[in-house]
Order: C-alpha cells, then structure tokens, then sequence
C-alpha cells in the first residue's frame, strides 16, 4: 500500500492510433462508455506535428511541444548507412518528464511500455525497446531497463493470457498487472500504453475487421483495468455506480491515421537526380518528409538540388512545403533540416504499410480524443458530458498539473 501520500493515485492510459471516428464505436462498448460516464469526453482534439507516436508522447509527458523537448520523429535517420536508430531512451529528452517530477515528489510511479521511458527511475517498469536490433540484444535492454524481478511473477501468472508476446501479448499483460497494481494501490502514478490498435491499422488498414476486433479489445482491457479501479474504490469507501472519487485519470490517443495506396521515396529520387547523401538527404516519417541540405553542398549539387525540388513539389501525391511554424514546432529546424513536404492523404513517404500516420494536422478526419476524470480534473456536473475541440497537449499539461499537486517532495515512498 501507499505510504506518506497525500492525494489520488494518477491512471494515464495511451490507446494508441484511436481515432475521433473511432470513439463512435468505443461508445457503443460497455466498458469505454462506462468510463465516458464518469468523465468528461473531449472530442475532435488535434494531435501534434509530428503526429506519430514517440514525440506525441514525449510532449504528453513534459507538456511542451516537441521543438522544445527535443524528441523529433521516432527514430533518428543515418543517410549514409541507410539506417534508423529508435529515440527511446530518457537521456534524448531536453525537458523535465512526468515519471522525473513524480519521482521528484516521491510518487510510486509504474510505466508500462510508455515511449521514451529507459532510463527513468520507475518502480514498477514494462520498458519499450523497440528497434531493428536482434531479439537478443533488445531483450537484454529490456531486462536493464525494466522493473524484471519485481513484475516476473506477473510473467509467469499471466503467460497462458498473453498467447504470446506480440501487440495482443504485451496489451493483455498491462491490463492484467496493471488492474493487480491499481486494486492493491502498490502506486501512486501510472503511465499505460496499449498498442495493438496501432500495428492493426499499419497491417491492414484503418477499416478492417482486425481493426474492429482490435478496438473491441481495448475495450475489453479497459474493463479489466476497471476491476482495479473499482476494487480499489469500495476499499477506501467509494461507490464505483456512482462515480470515480479515488482516481483521477486521463484515456487520450495519440494520433489519428489514413489508408494508404502509394508511398513515395524521395531518397530514391535523389538519388535518381544524381544527388547524393554527402549533398542533401530526406528523413520521412510517413506523414512528412524532411531535407537536411548539407553545408558544403557544391554549387553543381545545388542547381541540381533546386531543379530536384520544382519537380518533387509539382509530383502527384505531394500536397505541400510545410509552413515555418510546422518547421519549428515539430523540432524539425532544430534537427538540422531545412525544409519540408506533407503528402496527400493516401500517400505516405517513405515505407509502404496500409495505414500510416505523420500527418499535418490540416487534414479532414484526422483528430483524436481525450477523457478526464476524477475530482481533480472535473467538476461533479461534468461527468457524462461532450466537448470539441483543443490539443491532446492539455493531456500532459493536465497530468503535470495533478503531479505537481501530489505527493511529499524527495518522500520515502519509492
């Protein structure tokens, strides 16, 4: 149990890739409705630019936008091997997280494979390691950076659930070890991330059956998560048929997507145009892509680059240059690129996949949601209700704002 705390224990629970569209069926399900219930429902909300899933997260978790955390796209591009390297460590983020000031405040924190996490100070800890490395040397990363001999017993308690140890696995084993941690209150503050939503819509599109199924499953999850939260609740005297007063808890999204037919790859047709990486290069991140123009670019290279850029600007799919403020906010001038283009929904830039994100935020159908709930975050009379409209950066504002509020600083609860 908690000890020395003051205040509600914090739930963030990340659906990833869950659209506003969305949302219009999450609400025909028992266990997201029951929670729209309790809360106040905020639709049509932006995302961020770039609208793809570690600098989304990583401004939810400092409440900046990403020029000023540091986190640009989710990988870090090298032209000349032709490579990604995934920005998932702590170390990479300029600006203080949510898992820092709670451990600053002596919250209990668990994180479950929440971006950006390694390398935070987390007692209950499910480290997301993503990468093109072997399994071998991510599962070693994964042992250092996760909380392994404090969740093993969970492993083994839920392995026959889990089926396996892709998207499916990984949402099951949150939502179980998390509904154990909340219902035992073993922590203060809690950063949940289901994904298997995301990796359908990339597979198979945004309006498959697997989707469907994927989002009947998170509601599924939501519900198990519920029973914690509604254990914990009768424990310390609540009535869960008649509100949540124990919590306080925030369910967004991170980011929408769009079928896709076509993708593009402008690094090819530099190449084409006899433009090579020592000269200028793209990095795409689906949604958009990105010129990083070499400093010592040759005059010739330079004529040829301009010619390049006429052309790809004018070619079918490519909708747009993006404007200055999407250059500075989404980090990109400080990444060292110069300018940039977003393609026509249904084109993506660079890796096929049926559904893709990365998007300007200017596109139709393209917003998200966010959910509150608790006393801390909501008054009595706002539960049950709608609103439209703002940035999922209030999500992470909002969080900061009750972290801040809780808990005794440098306290003896970690």
């Amino acid at each position: 149990m908690r000890k020395n705390l003051t205040g509600r224990p914090i739930i963030m629970i990340s659906l990833d890739a869950i659209s506003d569209t969305d949302v219009n069926y999450l609400l025909t399900l028992p266990n997201f409705r029951k929670l729209a219930s309790y809360g106040l429902l905020h639709r049509g909300v932006e995302s961020l630019f770039i609208s793809n899933t570690y600098p989304v997260h990583t401004s939810i978790s400092t409440g900046v936008l990403p020029s000023e955390h540091g986190l640009f796209d989710n990988v870090i591009f090298d032209p000349v091997k032709n490579s990604e390297k995934w920005r998932a460590h702590k170390k990479l983020i300029k600006v203080k997280t949510l898992p820092e000031r709670a451990y600053e405040k002596g919250l209990v924190s668990c994180a479950m494979m929440y971006p950006c996490t390694p390398g935070e100070k987390i007692r209950y800890h499910l480290a997301e390691v993503p990468g093109t490395e072997s399994m071998f040397f991510r599962g070693i990363k994964f042992v250092h950076y996760s909380s392994t001999f404090r969740l093993c017993p969970k492993f083994f308690r839920y392995m026959k659930k889990c089926k396996s140890f892709n998207y499916f696995g990984i949402d099951t084993f949150i939502a179980f070890t998390a509904r154990d941690l909340i219902a035992k209150e073993k922590a203060d503050f809690y950063m949940l991330h289901l994904q298997d939503t995301d990796h359908q819509k990339h597979h198979s599109g945004i309006d498959s059956e697997d989707v469907k199924k994927s989002i009947e499953y998170d509601d599924k999850l939501l519900g198990i998560i519920l029973e914690g939260i509604f254990e914990a609740e009768r424990n310390a005297g609540g009535d869960p048929e008649k509100g949540i007063s124990h919590f306080d808890i925030l369910l967004f999204s991170d980011h929408a997507c769009f079928n896709i037919h076509t993708n593009i790859l402008p690094n090819d047709l530099l190449k084409k145009a006899d433009i090579g990486p020592e000269a200028a290069w793209f990095q795409t991140v689906n949604g958009a892509c990105f010129l990083h123009i070499s400093p010592t670019i040759s005059i010739e290279d330079e004529a040829k680059l301009d010619t390049f850029l006429e052309k790809f600007s004018k070619m079918e799919g490519v909708k747009r240059r993006l404007t200055e403020e999407e250059m500075h906010d989404s980090g990109a001038i400080d990444a060292g690129f110069t300018l940039g283009f977003t393609p026509v929904p249904g084109f993506t830039f660079g890796a096929m996949k049926k559904g893709q994100h990365g998007f300007t935020l200017d596109n139709d159908n393209y917003t998200i949601f966010y959910l509150e709930i608790g006393p801390g975050l909501i008054a009595p009379d706002q539960a049950g209700k709608e609103t439209s409209g703002g940035s999922i950066l209030e999500v992470g504002k909002k969080a900061i704002g009750l972290v801040e509020r809780t808990g005794t600083p440098q306290g003896s609860a970690r």
